[in-house]
């Protein structure tokens, strides 16, 4: 690649940063969060202290939806298509499901509402944005492909989802006792107790909170429902699928590091390092398990 085709993907790539600063801002206005936010407890923070974990996190997200798009095979309205059910689906139904059970009762009326409308606002606007900046609207001259996505059979398929589903709970309760639930002030804001032992943790949820489980189940086939179309467009090795997963579903765990009027700082900072590590561990096994590939038809057929 030429010094000036990289250039010109990094400035793409920095305008998709910027896009997404913007669609976020602009879902945020319309959807009336940022007005109800102000009702919770004031932030004692500084501009900079606001802006710097906001641009941290609008780059990550911007680089991880580039990258998607520019190895994506897809053009079109096809792409957008997948990329908006997989900003959508991860960013906001996966996180705010959760919110709907953990954290109603510390919320203003109406902001889990307003969340779920934010998060529609920003995805129906960076998806075709983000598209078209980066010249993937039309489909570009074919290539010879070298590697294809492995066609799985319904036996094959069934398997990997249910080893992804086991291994999403399993995570979510490993992370969620041995990195989050270590902070006295996070056991106190949920109103919780310290617990003997991570087994101790999934005797005391199966008992008292049984329902989670289940949740859990029903976040992780959300997970693979919006990442499947991802894996299917990406003509790439399977480590690179692995990792292009790992990095997509970790770049939304920076907004933890914002001012959060809802929750203490020390709760939001365990909550990030907690995610961060599920994120990169299940991103890489739903790409990898979902990310089988075969030699393409195409190469095979000219002998690349």
């Amino acid at each position: 690649m030429s010094a000036g085709k990289v250039m010109g993907t990094g400035l793409r790539t920095l305008a998709v940063c910027f896009l997404f600063a913007m669609c976020f801002a602009i879902g945020m206005a319309l959807s009336g969060v940022a007005k109800l936010a102000q009702q919770g407890p004031a932030v004692q923070a500084s501009p900079a202290e606001v802006l710097r974990p906001f641009l941290m996190f609008c780059v990550c997200v911007g680089i991880a939806v580039s990258y998607l798009i520019l190895r994506s095979s897809w053009n079109g309205l096809k792409l957008v298509g997948a990329m908006f059910a997989a900003i959508y689906g991860i960013s906001t139904i996966a996180t705010q499901v959760e919110s709907l059970f953990f954290l109603r009762a510390k919320m203003p009326p109406g902001m889990i509402r307003g969340l779920f409308v934010e998060g529609l606002i920003a995805s129906l606007l960076i998806a075709p944005q983000a598209v078209l900046v980066l010249g993937k609207w039309k489909a570009a001259r074919p290539a010879t492909a070298q590697i294809a996505p492995a066609h799985l059979s319904a036996a094959s398929a069934a398997w990997r989802i249910a080893l992804l589903v086991v291994a999403f709970v399993f995570l979510y309760m490993f992370f969620g006792y041995y990195v989050a639930w270590r902070n006295p002030a996070l056991r106190q804001y949920y109103g919780g107790h310290e617990l003997a032992s991570f087994f101790a943790a999934l005797r005391s949820n199966w008992v008292n909170v049984p329902w989670i489980y289940g949740l859990q189940v029903f976040r992780a086939l959300l997970y693979v429902a919006c990442v499947f179309p991802l894996l299917r467009m990406l003509h790439v090795t399977r480590w690179e699928k692995a990792a292009a997963v790992a990095l997509f579903l970790t770049a939304w765990t920076t907004i933890l590091l914002m001012p959060n009027p809802l929750m203490p700082a020390s709760v939001a900072r365990s909550h990030f390092w907690e995610t961060l590590a599920f994120n990169l561990t299940f991103g890489a096994l739903l790409g990898w398990l979902l990310g089988k590939t075969v030699p393409s038809r195409e190469a095979a057929l000219t002998g690349r």
